[in-house]
């Protein structure tokens, strides 16, 4: 099962309309004040979630109607996104995609690149994805074509203290056996030369960032 997040960050009604199109078969959840882009972009979710704190009274009042609709107090120890993730993990998500998790509240962004640990802890993949970037988090060694990337730009950070024996081939800056740690900026703005990337490490969670201007 697939599942798509539209949270409240910075997010447009064509990339939202793109995304859904190439994933038909998602659940959507629409996360709080996500519900008025859903609503501009035509989209229905089946899933409505948050404190409402953020969306219009009258619109959720609406989507009450026709959306199973998880209603939380304002006053909580986790964020809506935060909701939504257990929700659709415990309904089943093997691959979550969060929109609008981005934006001019650096906080909840934050947080929301943090959620990606939780998702992987569970064993799943999750991505953050909005009009010019796609983060993910890695724990194991992958190969990524590029068709498959997202952008011009890849970029690798530590997301813990340190990451040990990275090993990148098929890159402009190739590394073998290298160790990137906090406080550093070693990984960013990588560009792939080859027909794929491979990326292996020793230990330590790899944060992945492909991006496109």
């Amino acid at each position: 099962m697939r599942a798509i997040l539209i949270c409240g960050g910075l997010l447009s009604e064509g990339f939202l309309n793109q995304t859904i199109k190439m994933y038909p078969d998602a659940v959507v959840y629409a996360v709080d004040g996500g519900l008025a882009v859903a609503d501009k972009a035509g989209i229905m979710p089946t899933y409505l979630v948050g404190d409402f704190d953020t969306a219009d009274a009258s619109l959720v009042e609406q989507y009450e109607a026709k959306c199973v609709t998880l209603r939380h107090h304002p006053e909580k120890d986790a964020t809506d996104t935060e909701l939504a993730i257990e929700d659709a993990l415990e309904r089943g998500a093997e691959e979550l995609y969060l929109l609008g998790a981005t934006g001019s509240r650096l906080d909840h962004t934050f947080a929301n690149v943090h959620m990606l640990y939780k998702v992987l802890l569970r064993g799943k993949k999750a991505w953050i994805v909005n009009e010019n970037n796609r983060i993910s988090l890695h724990r194991e060694p992958f190969c990524k074509k590029k068709e498959e990337l997202f952008g011009t730009y890849v970029s690798f950070l530590p997301f813990f203290g340190e990451v040990t024996g990275i090993k990148l081939s098929g890159v402009k800056y190739p590394l073998n056996g290298a160790t990137m740690t906090a406080g550093n900026s070693l990984g960013v703005s990588n560009e792939c030369v080859e027909n794929s990337i491979e990326v292996s490490f020793t230990d330590g969670y790899l944060l992945m960032i492909e991006a496109r201007d």
